[in-house]
């Protein structure tokens, strides 16, 4: 019986440990790399970002597909920028994270920061808020912006 208490363990562990050694775990590369061809979709997302934190409505509009223009113009903009600084606080930076897979569009992922001030005590801080814009490619050489949105 003595037996049995002590090598069931053993027998569960080496049973683990031999299930679980074969397997393999793919690294994604790291967050400061953008896949080449996906170049061009990153650099249309990073002026959007620029233009959002630079308070360039015209910018950030002008960057959007005609069609999406119509429905967030300018004054779209103003507002929803007004909405997001009176949760989060004014946009400070930002940082890329990640490209996500998928077949015909380019969901990337980036943090903005955003800085803060306490009216009772002026004590300043910051917190981070995920962007996402969704890209695509409407020929070999021209991106648009699909979708954007805080997460």
């Amino acid at each position: 019986m003595l037996k049995k208490i002590v090598l069931m363990p053993v027998i569960m562990l080496t049973s683990v440990a031999v299930m679980t050694g074969c397997t393999v775990i793919k690294e994604f590369p790291a967050a400061e790399q953008v896949p080449e061809k996906k170049k061009i979709e990153h650099e249309l997302a990073e002026k959007l970002l620029k233009a959002f934190i630079t308070n360039d409505a015209k910018g950030f509009v002008a960057l959007l597909p005609e069609d999406t223009q119509k429905k967030f113009d300018t004054e779209a903009f103003k507002k929803y920028r007004k909405k997001i600084i009176e949760s989060a606080g004014e946009p400070i930076s930002f940082h890329y994270l990640a490209t996500l897979e998928l077949q015909a569009l380019t969901p990337q992922i980036w943090k903005v920061r955003f800085r803060r001030v306490n009216n009772r005590n002026g004590q300043e801080f910051t917190s981070e808020i995920l962007f996402r814009v969704i890209t695509g490619m409407s020929d070999k050489k021209t991106a648009v912006i699909t979708a954007f949105q805080f997460i």
